[in-house]
């Protein structure tokens, strides 16, 4: 069987009368995971034989290899300008941002050979690709989640402290994709679910769209009850058994909710950004079992390469409503309060009273019967702590530091060249409050209780100004202002929270000069 796809792959290849090489993992009969190495071989020869396809560096992992992103599109200016372009939706493809998780980044292979070789329906001429295959090339070489700097690059979108999330972020910026595919496994084996408990999680794929109540409005809902239904609904009827993401099941009776709330994860940040945003988790498979694949590789590659292609067409056929709601996003955020502009710095998930249960499949150990069982269900979003988006953020504390991580996130601001007398809205730290409620492997957030008081502030040369006039002006906001769940300080090496005059405000309209 696993001779008979290669020898179709190369099939299709005649057919279509453009030679495309298998992948290195097909190549293998599906029994050798590539190293990054491989990978990149095969991307800069997709690249050199193709006029439809273009390789961009885009930096270095932190273990000195290479990431690149393939441009796989049927446009010459699309390929040369890197652009987007009228009415043709960018998708931006993400994977093994875990290098332990590799079958999203086969699947990419997969899908950019059959695009060259002609497959798919004329996927191109509807559609723009950024291809990165190989997100955390240090992970999959070293066969761990994390990079050769042990830096979690998944939750690393705010602090930006990892060069793998710098570059992904300046990519970006660089491609201004429509859409961002974030593609993720999960193991159905969990330390004390399975160990102690005797269960395995039983979910083939989940997916989950930016969620975070400050995304543009229009964007979020369409996203939210337009988008993902009806993706979970077409890989459905393609034949594999699709969910909305729950969340990571550790424990019987334990809460369940949905992805993350907060803009350390990319699906978030990018939303954040006027994007839609795309998270999916399929089943990795328990090492323990018996396949005809290492760990079933071949079968999991199948579905991650099944979930890509039926977002691809169903980005393809959305894409009239798709681009320019995103586009528009992009260029002129509006919250979904009545006066679009408030941001709410306090985001949770609690008890839903209209369905306070789920019950969810889970399989035993010992003899693999299927059972369903009930969890508290957790997935109602709060949000709370109203702010207005004021139209300025001053920061007066290590200014250089904050400067390089603005620029980082390519938020726009100003330094000071002299004394500026501005009217603020000074923030005092009255309290910090441990988190309610701690979470394995969750990191909870520190609750700050702050007062405000308006008045007149003296800013010096060297200090920032932050405008709010600028497109990632709530991404900024939900950075900065200390009130924020999202807020930079909450990250490791920025511990600025305390109790006192906080060092970074929101500003308004420049108040008369007062001379010493």
């Amino acid at each position: 069987m696993r001779c008979l796809t290669v020898l179709m792959a190369l099939w299709a290849s005649l057919v279509w009368g453009v030679p495309v090489a298998p992948t290195p993992f097909e190549k293998s009969e599906f029994m050798v995971l590539p190293d990054s190495r491989d990978i990149r071989q095969y991307l800069v020869a997709l690249a050199d034989g193709h006029e439809q396809a273009r390789l961009v560096p885009l930096g270095d992992s932190a273990g000195g290899r290479p990431i690149d992103a393939l441009l796989v599109s049927s446009s010459p200016a699309f390929l040369q300008a890197q652009r987007p372009e009228p009415g043709k939706a960018t998708v931006m493809v993400l994977a093994a941002q875990h290098g332990n998780e590799p079958a999203g980044a086969e699947a990419v292979q997969q899908l950019a050979r059959e695009l060259l070789s002609g497959e798919h329906d004329g996927l191109l001429a509807r559609l723009n690709l950024v291809l990165v295959a190989m997100a955390n090339p240090d992970g999959r070489d070293l066969s761990r989640r994390h990079n050769a700097n042990d830096d979690n690059t998944n939750i690393d979108y705010v602090a930006l402290a990892a060069g793998e999330t710098r570059l992904l972020v300046n990519a970006l910026h660089r491609f201004d994709p429509d859409l961002v595919y974030d593609s993720h496994e999960s193991g159905i084996w969990k330390r004390q679910l399975t160990r102690e408990q005797g269960w395995l999680t039983d979910v083939e794929t989940q997916f989950e769209v930016g969620n975070n109540p400050n995304i543009d409005g229009p964007l979020r809902d369409y996203t939210e009850h337009h988008l993902l239904p009806a993706l979970i609904r077409r890989v459905t009827l393609e034949g594999l058994e699709a969910a909305p993401y729950r969340g990571e099941i550790t424990r019987l009776g334990q809460g369940v909710a949905r992805g993350g709330l907060g803009i350390t994860n990319l699906r978030n940040y990018a939303a954040l950004q006027g994007r839609v945003s795309v998270l999916i988790e399929s089943r990795l498979d328990h090492k323990a079992g018996s396949y005809a694949t290492p760990r079933n590789i071949a079968e999991r590659v199948r579905k991650q390469h099944l979930a890509l292609l039926t977002l691809l067409r169903l980005t393809a056929d959305e894409a009239s409503r798709l681009v320019p709601l995103t586009r528009r996003a992009r260029t002129g955020w509006r919250s979904q309060a009545e006066n679009g502009r408030t941001l709410w710095m306090d985001i949770r998930f609690e008890r839903n009273p209209e369905q306070p249960e789920l019950w969810l499949p889970l399989v035993r150990m010992t003899d693999g019967e299927r059972r369903f069982h009930a969890f508290i269900n957790q997935n109602r979003i709060m949000a709370g702590e109203p702010v207005t988006l004021p139209p300025a953020y001053a920061v007066t504390r290590e200014r250089e530091r904050m400067a390089r991580w603005l620029h980082h996130h390519h938020i726009r601001f100003s330094t000071l060249s002299a004394p500026q007398v501005v009217r603020a809205e000074r923030l005092l730290i009255e309290a910090l409050l441990p988190p309610i409620e701690r979470r394995t492997g969750v990191r909870e957030k520190w609750r700050v209780q702050v007062a405000s008081q308006a008045g007149s502030v003296r800013l010096g040369p060297g200090d920032l100004l932050v405008p709010m006039d600028q497109p990632l002006a709530p991404l900024a906001a939900l950075m900065l202002d200390p009130r924020s769940v999202n807020a930079l300080y909450q990250e490791a090496g920025w511990s600025w929270l305390a109790p006192g005059d906080f060092p970074v405000f929101p500003v308004w309209p420049t108040a008369p000069d007062v001379r010493k």
